[in-house]
């Protein structure tokens, strides 16, 4: 029987494909929101953040070399590749990478940057999650099918945006997979390893639903992962979304 949730995400990643520079970064949302929305999804990226090293990871992969450009240079592991993408949409998501900067400066010397950014990025991590659910990955003509009709430059485009607000549970969840990369770079101790299973934990059972379970998993967590600087405000952030 077919994953909702999952072709649910792969449909955003399409719509991604498919759509104009200027909404982009409203559809990265919208895969951020299919992917919280998916227990399935969450998961998987949740084991590829288990041994991922995401600093170390971001500098292997967005370089400048002796002359000064720059450059991506994905990685071969396929763990890595969906750990990858998805902290760096999360990191465009929340500001933290400003997406038109990042498109100019490491697709910048392809004749379409932004198409570039897709086939680079956005396509294998949408084929690995694919794979990974039994779904099709794109052929090479449905790729260029998704490419037809999109800006070459960054012109403006009026568009609508969605109002409804991210869902509780949903904005939960990613949350909670920030934190679970976070932790990654700190040192393996016994408060680590219970932060890891509490935040794991409410990625799980996000799919429930349960006001009651998450509030008790937000509020261990916060005593769990008190002393921790790497995951501090974010902590807080799920604390005042949770407890509002």
């Amino acid at each position: 029987m077919p994953n909702q949730e999952v072709e649910n995400v792969l449909n955003a990643c399409d719509e991604l494909l498919s759509c104009k520079f200027l909404v982009a970064e409203y559809k990265i949302t919208k895969v951020l929101k299919a992917i919280a929305s998916s227990s399935d999804v969450c998961s998987l990226i949740s084991e590829c953040l288990e041994s991922y090293n995401r600093d170390r990871e971001f500098a292997r992969t967005f370089i400048q070399d002796g002359h000064g450009q720059f450059a991506c240079i994905m990685p071969t592991e396929e763990f890595k590749i969906v750990a990858l993408v998805f902290c760096t949409l999360a990191d465009i998501d929340n500001k933290k990478i400003d997406f038109t900067d990042f498109v100019k400066a490491y697709f910048g010397k392809e004749e379409n940057a932004f198409e570039a950014f897709l086939g680079t990025m956005i396509v294998p991590f949408r084929d690995l999650i694919a794979e990974a659910f039994g779904f099709s990955k794109l052929t090479e003509e449905s790729i260029e099918v998704e490419y037809q009709g999109k800006s070459e430059d960054f012109e403006d485009e009026e568009y609508e945006e969605d109002e409804e607000d991210q869902d509780k549970f949903e904005v939960a969840v990613k949350i909670a997979v920030q934190i679970l990369s976070e932790i990654e770079e700190c040192r393996v101790s016994r408060q680590v390893e219970d932060v890891y299973n509490i935040a794991s934990s409410i990625v799980k059972t996000a799919s429930l639903r349960d006001e009651t379970v998450l509030k008790a998993l937000t509020a261990s967590l916060k005593y769990a992962g008190k002393g921790i600087k790497q995951i501090k405000f974010l902590v807080k952030e799920l604390s005042d979304l949770v407890f509002d």
